[in-house]
């Protein structure tokens, strides 16, 4: 350990920063690290507008940052947007039962609101009054020069009165309308929909697939030709400045603000309205997405022709290395000392141990990370959390604080994977107290019997590991080791295990960007490797094999 040279002082509560990026102004904005990320979202003209991620892997910060230093952002969410109307809606729930493709819709709903937002912005029309002001000098230096753009100025006029209110109230108005013009399409047989509705269980096949016709028609006809036109206008007449481009974030699309189902078609047609906007060569739509939800938007909304290939253009897919991170503590760790004590730069090293053990410090850190900053801030966190009063972190005080890294770390990641792979927290006790690595058929059989068993019992369609297990249970042919080959290709993709192959060259990882193994290439002598970030809350058995 060196001696950092200050009278320094850990207080309590001392700390890094914060987990989650929106709480973290005090570190985040002074302390960014831009490992080339930022100026791909920052430029315009860069395709790259979907920010994909695990969790703790930046993505908040950046669209933090962007706001931070830019002029022109607008900051969307969609529990602001009270997008939950549409699924409470009696009418476009009964249609969107029924199977009739609403995504027209949802792709309208986004651009209209993303139009407006911006067009708002740009004009600071905060009132009914500046909003009207504005529509009538824009529609007659439209109507001056540019016939073409007749669908435009229709649109600006049957909607343009209503910019000036918060953008919840244009989701309501939309749908709104179109509810109506469902409605009104049922309503000359039998009193509409809510007729309709109240006999639904009734219905003959023919008699919905009339309806399906009928109100898919409906959907079809909604303005997106105007708003074609709409988003030309912004490009040619709104934002014609390339020193001055505007921005829209949306975060938060990983929260509970919608039942899943529409969540998928919402988050489909938002990414193919992000696309449309790249026409507006001066204004950027960014995206924040958690990786394992874009896995399942695109899983769930897949249709024919569907080339997932085609959107990669557009992701920008945040990764760490070592130095990264390392580069982001120094700077935390700088300002932390800063603030209380001293201008001179203060790095890592000279507040912790040179070695744990045999380790370097600095190997045993990244060895619990999952090369991502959120495990390194909290790591650093809870050793900082455990030294009140000292100079620098004692060893001790780092092996305590992993206890409480570890659980909080598998906690977070059952959380994480949750909804993808709703089995995983039932199949943790076959990698409890286990060696560090070990063979896949050496675990033991009342253990796997237990926990087949379990899986079988979730009846969860669609989760690997359950569905294997159901599989299993109800046929005769099927192997106990299909469950567990399924049970740790799911731990591999979420970063729990690494596996290693015989005759292999060495223990790979999902993070390893290796082409990941499929259920069948697992067999019961391949060896899983428990990941160092949960060996204190799995237990992990040291020096055994």
């Amino acid at each position: 350990m060196t001696d950092s040279g200050i009278p320094f002082r850990f207080k309590r509560h001392a700390r890094i920063g914060e987990a989650g990026a929106e709480l973290d102004d005090e570190f985040l904005f002074q302390s960014f690290v831009d490992v080339g990320d930022y100026d791909e979202i920052r430029n315009v003209k860069v395709p790259k507008r979907i920010i994909v991620g695990r969790t703790g892997s930046g993505k908040t910060a950046l669209l933090r940052y962007l706001a931070h230093c830019e002029e022109h952002v607008v900051e969307l969410e969609p529990n602001q947007l009270s997008l939950n109307f549409i699924s409470n809606n009696d009418v476009i729930r009964f249609f969107e039962d029924l199977g009739v493709r609403l995504d027209p819709f949802y792709s309208l709903l986004w651009k209209h609101m993303l139009a407006v937002e911006l067009i708002k912005r740009k004009y600071t029309l905060v009132t009914e009054e500046k909003t009207s002001n504005w529509l009538m000098s824009i529609m007659d230096s439209l109507r001056k020069k540019d016939q073409t753009k007749a669908r435009a100025l229709t649109y600006l006029k049957d909607w343009g009165d209503k910019f000036w209110i918060e953008t919840e109230y244009r989701v309501k108005e939309l749908t709104t309308k179109l509810a109506s013009e469902l409605n009104a399409e049922l309503g000359g047989k039998g009193g509409g929909v809510s007729a309709t509705i109240g006999s639904k269980g009734s219905l003959t096949e023919e008699q919905k697939k009339e309806i399906v016709h009928r109100g898919q028609k409906v959907v079809n006809d909604v303005q997106l030709k105007e708003l074609a036109d709409v988003i030309r206008f912004l490009d040619d007449d709104v934002f014609t400045d390339e020193q001055k481009p505007y921005y829209v974030t949306i975060d938060k699309l990983d929260e509970d603000w919608v039942d899943d189902t529409l969540r998928f078609k919402l988050i489909r047609s938002l990414i193919e309205a992000v696309k449309s906007f790249q026409r507006v060569r001066n204004v950027k739509i960014v995206v924040a997405l958690r990786y394992d939800l874009l896995r399942r938007v695109f899983s769930a909304t897949a249709d024919a022709g569907f080339q997932e290939e085609k959107y990669e253009p557009l992701i920008l897919r945040l990764r760490w290395n070592r130095g990264q991170i390392q580069k982001l503590l120094d700077q935390r760790v700088s300002a932390m000392v800063r603030q209380q004590y001293t201008a001179r730069p203060v790095g890592l090293k000279e507040l912790f141990p040179e070695r744990v053990g045999r380790t370097f410090f600095l190997d045993y850190l990244m060895q619990r990370t999952a090369m991502r900053p959120r495990d390194a801030i909290l790591f650093v966190n809870a050793c900082l959390g455990l030294s009140e009063q000292a100079s620098q972190v004692r060893v001790q005080s780092i092996y305590e604080a992993e206890r409480e890294y570890s659980a909080g770390r598998l906690k977070a990641l059952v959380y994480e994977w949750k909804n993808l792979f709703p089995s995983l927290e039932l199949g943790l006790p076959l990698v409890e107290k286990t060696p560090i690595e070990f063979k896949i058929g050496s675990l033991d059989k009342t253990l796997v019997d237990r926990v087949i068993e379990a899986l079988a019992g979730m009846q969860e369609s669609g989760d690997p590991a359950s569905d294997a297990a159901v599989t299993y249970m109800n046929s005769a042919s099927a192997s106990k080791h299909a469950v567990m080959a399924a049970v740790f290709r799911t731990y591999f993709d979420v970063g729990l295990v690494g596996l290693r192959f015989e005759g292999g060259s060495g223990t790979i990882w999902s993070t390893d960007n290796v082409n990941a193994p499929s259920p069948s290439q697992i067999k019961p002598n391949t060896k899983a490797q428990i990941h160092p970030m949960f060996y204190q809350a799995l237990h992990t058995v040291f020096g055994v094999s």
